[in-house]
């Protein structure tokens, strides 16, 4: 049970930084092993200040929980999926390249945009992400690495409008 916490958001239920790095360590070395490619993304929701200023935090909590649910019905279950701060999210896509790792991203990211979000009251707020996609560079051995050029992507991906994929050039 204190394992389990240790590894959960208590908000969304998903894996939480700690799993997500923990796992992501586990599929870089087996990756290595087997010569498999190895991709990560990263999202963050567009402009969700705002929806917090707008709508109040249990709306920002319903946000977070809904973008959850569509995102794990979207990955495939040997992807990790985890909340690693704030409104930001990272998926780990075992055996997956960059070009295989760019659809999941587009579709996850459309599919997030037309995922309205029931608040009390009859009202519904829609939200969009952008989204960062690096892989696994030969010879790469760290999780950090790979997880911070998708990050990059994803600022990048904000900075050219937001509601969209952006891959790493580095």
């Amino acid at each position: 049970m204190l394992a389990r916490q240790a590894h959960t958001d208590p908000l969304t239920g998903v894996g939480n930084r700690r799993h997500f790095f923990e796992e992501a360590a586990r599929e870089l070395s087996r990756s290595r092993r087997n010569d498999k490619p190895l991709a990560m993304l990263m999202l963050d929701i567009d402009r969700f200040k705002g929806i917090n200023d707008a709508y109040g935090h249990d709306a920002g909590d319903a946000v977070l929980r809904a973008l959850c649910a569509t995102s794990l019905a979207t990955v495939r279950t040997i992807d990790v999926f985890a909340r690693i701060g704030g409104e930001e999210f990272a998926v780990l896509l075992p055996e997956t390249a960059v070009k295989e790792a760019e659809p999941v991203a587009e579709r996850l990211r459309a599919r997030l945009a037309v995922t309205p979000v029931d608040l009390p009251g009859g009202k519904s707020v829609s939200f969009t992400v952008s989204v960062g996609v690096s892989a696994m560079r030969p010879g790469e051995d760290s999780c950090e690495e790979i997880l911070k050029r998708a990050d990059k992507a994803l600022y990048e991906a904000k900075a050219a409008g937001r509601n969209r994929v952006h891959i790493s050039n580095e």
